[in-house]
């Protein structure tokens, strides 16, 4: 039998707070596991770290502009860093030595049998845009800007084939279809041997003979002596290149940042030679040019997957300086306005360069968004 008023009553300063629950903690252990907060310096200094490593290649680029402005004289031929020798030959080896290691040899086979979007691509470089230039060419000329050798100059450029190294570097940091980049950069300077001149002739009545044997002897040393080292040195080194992936990109990276860096204190140091309104009016037209011909790209290019696109867009819209100045000083030898007429060619190398890196970081989250949404 139950009897409720025998039951244990504690007085009122005995309850509850005199004993302590089973499973207390005791104030001095509960503050040791609480995380303890950064100070305010550490963790600016690890945001300012992150924003670095996600931007590094764009922050790069405008340090090498800014550096390049004050220190031309580094970056000159026969300047410290040897540009004849780094840039000519060094950068674009390296690059293609890294893509021959890093890329797959399947990815590439796969990349060359796409002979539909190489066709489109290689259209675009040397049809679309030489055509969008002689509208442009033709309006100018109607609205009496420029000299007649400025406008040819506009019209050779159109005429060249994409870039060797810079198109294949910035579809790597942007995270897009190395291969297919590669592939249509070997093609391209392959064909602007032989179209480009025909081009010329069509566009300006300008011929000559083009030293076809040793311009595919320099474009193999550059491109594929490398990527074919690449790729055999890849079967044994295939465990280290998968934990060394961020360094070997960020490798390429500097290896063009080299180039930004050289380009722009050549450009600093010799000028273009043209009066400052000229160069102005020129400049706006170029960037326009370009501007035009990377949204044209990137709309006829809506049906490809983001990676491909983003090879596309580079790869379609650049013009080589490298195989581009030794054309036109051969095409155009003996014409006393030659430095006018390399003007746009100068202009073009590194604004596609400049506007190329701004795009990286957009398109690198462009293609997250696409892979998030596929998975």
């Amino acid at each position: 039998h139950y009897d409720p008023s025998s039951r244990l009553v504690f007085p009122p300063r005995l309850q509850a707070s005199a004993i302590p629950p089973a499973y207390s903690v005791h104030p001095v252990m509960l503050a040791a596991a609480q995380p303890e907060e950064k100070p305010a310096l550490v963790h600016a200094f690890q945001q300012v770290a992150g924003f670095l490593d996600r931007r590094f290649f764009l922050v790069g680029v405008v340090v090498s502009v800014a550096l390049a402005a004050y220190f031309p004289s580094l970056g000159v031929k026969g300047g410290l860093l040897r540009p004849e020798l780094s840039v000519k030959w060094g950068a674009p080896c390296l690059i293609f030595l890294i893509s021959g290691l890093t890329m797959p040899t399947s990815q590439l086979t796969t990349a060359m049998s796409r002979v539909r979007i190489h066709a489109s691509l290689q259209f675009f470089n040397l049809a679309v845009l030489p055509l969008l230039m002689l509208c442009c060419t033709r309006l100018l000329s109607v609205a009496g800007f420029f000299d007649k050798a400025v406008r040819d100059g506009l019209l050779a450029m159109s005429a060249l084939p994409t870039t060797i190294n810079m198109c294949v570097a910035l579809t790597r940091s942007a995270r897009g279809n190395e291969a297919l980049a590669v592939f249509n950069a070997v093609v391209s300077n392959l064909l602007g041997i032989y179209v480009s001149p025909l081009l010329f002739l069509v566009l300006l009545g300008e011929s000559a003979t083009i030293p076809i044997g040793a311009t595919c002897v320099a474009l193999s040393q550059k491109v594929l002596l490398p990527l074919c080292a690449g790729q055999l040195l890849r079967g044994s080194l295939v465990k280290l290149i998968a934990t060394r992936k961020k360094s070997l990109s960020r490798t390429s990276e500097l290896a063009l940042l080299l180039t930004v860096f050289c380009t722009f204190a050549q450009t600093f140091s010799d000028g273009f030679g043209v009066p400052p309104l000229t160069l102005a009016a020129l400049m706006a037209v170029v960037t326009g040019m370009h501007v035009l011909a990377l949204a044209l790209a990137w709309a006829v290019s809506s049906s490809l997957a983001a990676t491909d696109r983003v090879a596309f867009l580079f790869t379609s819209t650049q013009k080589t300086l490298a195989l581009g100045l030794p054309l036109l000083q051969i095409v155009f030898q003996g014409r006393a306005d030659l430095a006018l007429l390399s003007t746009p060619l100068l202009i073009q190398h590194p604004l596609q360069l400049l506007l190329g890196s701004l795009l990286t970081a957009r398109l690198t989250a462009t293609i997250e968004a696409a892979n998030e949404a596929s998975a």
